[in-house]
């Protein structure tokens, strides 16, 4: 590729012969070099200059001060990358990473480029306080294409030409921008900002410019994200390799995936109970997993020139699904217990292959059956987190005391880790809820019912083809176990599908010395298209506490209570009513309570064959933050796109409980006097409850037909239990 440079003022055409046969050999010799073959850190170490307009310092540029972002500059020039993501805390290598880019390929591999911001005036600033500068400090750059005082009419604040190319800046809220002009290199900042025009996404419109450049079109992606679900970004980065960065521990040699959480700690005043009452937060520092090292500064910044990049994300290869940061954890646990010291250096080599020239380094995903690469490059993501920052102001300490100041405000943890930790935001979760982590929690219990259960609840969401039903036996301090999920598909307007759900409502289950469980209480959601079967159903059942309920309308995300404390009036008992449950109340405790990591008080179990399906689901709606005549209130929402029926059934079966605690039961009681272990009661035999076609008393004519084999009590089990 041609690196010719234009004339202008400054270099005035040959006037002798002598001098024009000089310049035509130049010319030749030029045209017939190809570019240096180095990568975008190596020509920004070569030959950018820093402006001191466009940040704190000035002079030439050094890829090693911000290590971190060595790897994103190299994957313009690694094999087979054609979009890259770089989902990262503020400050620190997402500009950077956009200019370098510019300055490469307008220096050694000219093209046409488009350079999105969310507004045209934003594109200018950028244009002026970056892109500007950078030209002017920068020799190669000035060159080619110009300076404010040579500038001429193809060079404008939106539009930089050089031989060869040009930079297109612009707003991505113009279609007519995204789609004038073909180009091979995309540059999109701030993608989170962007808005969604008529035509569709900006990115994508964009994107199809690229469509006659073939196989060397390159998109970058550049943003700190915002609201889980809602960030486009994270969106971008999930749909990618999932790159993370590692460091080396200054003590040991171990390589870890620094993590705010898991990594770093402070001192902390307890009281006698272990309750914290101060928090220390400049004492906060690194450290390492495997020799347990306290990081002090000068090590972390030490740490920080050994960054290598992993590709993470889970792949299926030779019949199995391997998750490689759950590879590598189980891989260094399992060196260092046979070899202390040694386990870091064997388990990367165990779970990853270094892929590296000097244009490209990464480390490859490969299966540990057969060895072959399991994930394709084709998108490469980069997420990092301000512990990877070389800057004072973002060393452990400062992040650890603006954790303190944000953990009880919405605002402000929604800020923290966007900017401190570079994820996006999900409400009620000090840490993220990971959909393999959760899954990786599965249990294996003795019998259906696990020791520890003293009652047992069910909650019902109705679906116009379907009603699906958790099964939760509750213990001590509401800790529970999701005992069964089932799915009854048919429809809800047949009395067939409710005769299903009543017999497996009446269904026993047993605890491994055989003593019995029946389901004590139930609700079914009544909201949906077949609220008067719902009703009916519910009402001829009473006696069984199954109960119709609703979600509060939650105006101004009130907090009511999971179930209602106001007693029934006389025109209320007339009529069948629904019970209005606290829906937000009920999902801030489940919420809650998914981030325990250990049994105990609330703590929630789940069985090991549940797939990831089920855990997307109680995990799919998200806190958002509203305001309505100057008062900001959080309420839950279900993103577009997403099923939430395992959160609504779990939320049902806790109102469920809620119910029987108004009632009188005695949780904690009934458990210390289920306790005890039955010696020699043999399991019931199956079938106990069997439908008949032929009506009975207490059953809504018309729909499903029950017949029990023993009469149900006056006085319901619970009560007795209570």
């Amino acid at each position: 590729m041609s690196t010719n440079k234009s004339q202008n003022l400054a270099n005035p055409p040959p006037t002798s012969a002598r001098d024009k046969r000089d310049a035509l050999l130049r010319a030749a010799r030029q045209g017939w070099t190809p570019p240096p073959r180095i990568s975008v850190p190596d020509w920004a170490d070569r030959f950018r200059k820093l402006a001191k307009e466009a940040g704190s310092t000035s002079g030439n540029w050094s890829t090693s001060t911000v290590e971190v972002a060595r790897g994103p500059m190299l994957a313009p020039t690694e094999p087979g990358v054609h979009v890259i993501t770089a989902m990262v805390s503020t400050q620190m290598l997402k500009t950077a990473l956009l200019e370098n880019i510019f300055g490469y390929f307008a220096h050694l591999d000219p093209c046409p480029m488009l350079l999105l911001q969310p507004k045209e005036d934003a594109a200018e600033q950028f244009s002026k306080e970056r892109i500007n500068p950078m030209v002017r400090v920068t020799p190669v750059l000035r060159e080619l294409v110009g300076s404010s005082k040579t500038r001429t009419a193809d060079e404008t604040l939106l539009f930089k030409s050089f031989p060869g190319g040009f930079l297109a800046l612009a707003g991505a809220g113009s279609p007519d921008n995204l789609a004038r002009r073909p180009v091979r290199v995309i540059l999109a900042d701030e993608v989170d900002k962007y808005p969604v025009t008529r035509e569709g996404d900006p990115i994508s419109l964009a994107e199809e410019r690229t469509a006659s450049f073939g196989a060397n079109w390159l998109s970058v992606r550049a943003c700190s994200p915002t609201v889980q679900d809602e960030s486009r970004i994270e969106k971008s980065y999930l749909s990618s390799d999932q790159r993370r960065a590692s460091v080396c521990c200054p003590g040991c040699g171990h390589r870890q995936f620094l993590d705010f959480f898991r990594h770093v700690d402070w001192k902390k005043r307890k009281d006698d109970k272990g309750v914290v009452q101060e928090h220390f937060p400049k004492t906060a520092r690194i450290f390492c997993e495997a020799c347990g090292l306290g990081w002090s500064e000068g090590d972390r910044l030490r740490a920080l020139q050994t960054v290598r990049w992993h590709q993470t994300r889970p792949f299926s290869c030779c019949g199995h699904r391997h998750v490689p940061l759950e590879m590598y954890d189980r891989a260094w646990r399992d060196a260092e217990a046979a070899d202390p010291g040694s386990g870091g250096i064997a388990a990367v080599d165990a779970v990853w292959d270094w892929w590296a020239s000097d244009r490209h380094a990464v480390y490859r995903a490969k299966c540990p059956e057969c060895g072959s690469w399991g994930v394709d490059n084709q998108h490469a993501g980069f997420q990092a987190s301000k512990l990877y920052s070389p800057w004072t102001k973002d060393k452990p300490a400062d992040i650890a005391a603006k954790w303190l100041a944000a953990k009880d405000d919405e605002d402000l943890k929604q800020a923290w880790w966007n900017t401190q930790m570079g994820l996006p935001y999900r409400a009620h979760s000090g840490k993220d809820l990971d959909l393999e982590t959760l899954a990786a929690r599965g249990e294996l219990w003795a019998a259906q019912v696990p020791f520890g259960v003293g009652i047992v609840t069910a909650g019902l969401d109705v679906q116009p083809d379907r009603v699906e039903c958790e099964t939760v036996g509750w213990g001590r301090d509401e800790e529970s176990w999701s005992i069964d999920y089932q799915i009854f598909e048919g429809d809800p307007e047949t009395p067939e599908l409710w005769a299903r759900v009543d017999a497996y409502l009446l269904k026993t289950w047993y605890r491994h010395d055989g003593r019995p469980y029946n389901v004590s209480a139930a609700c079914i959601d009544s909201g949906g298209h077949n609220t008067q079967r719902v009703y009916e159903f519910a009402k001829a059942r009473l006696g069984r506490r199954i109960y119709a309920i609703k979600g509060e309308s939650a105006r101004n995300g009130q907090r009511s209570p999971v179930w209602p404390t106001k007693v029934p009036s006389r025109r209320n008992k007339a009529t069948y009513r629904p019970t209005i449950i606290g829906v937000n109340t009920a999902k801030d405790t489940i919420r809650n309570r998914l981030n325990k990591d250990a049994p105990g008080p609330g703590f929630m179990h789940f069985p090991a064959d549940r797939d990831l399906n089920y855990y997307a689901q109680l995990t799919s709606e998200r806190i958002v933050v509203k305001e309505a005549s100057g008062h900001k209130f959080r309420v839950w929402e279900l993103p577009s796109g997403r099923a939430n029926e395992a959160l609504d059934c779990r939320v049902y079966a806790y109102a469920a409980l809620c119910a029987l605690i108004h009632f009188g039961l005695k949780l904690n009681r009934t458990v210390e006097e289920l306790a005890e272990v039955l010696h020699g009661a043999p399991p019931l035999p199956e079938g106990e409850v069997s439908v008949a076609p032929t009506p009975s008393a207490g059953v809504v004519q018309g729909g499903p037909t029950v017949r029990v084999k023993a009469a149900v009590p006056a006085r319901s089990r619970v009560s007795k239990l209570a």
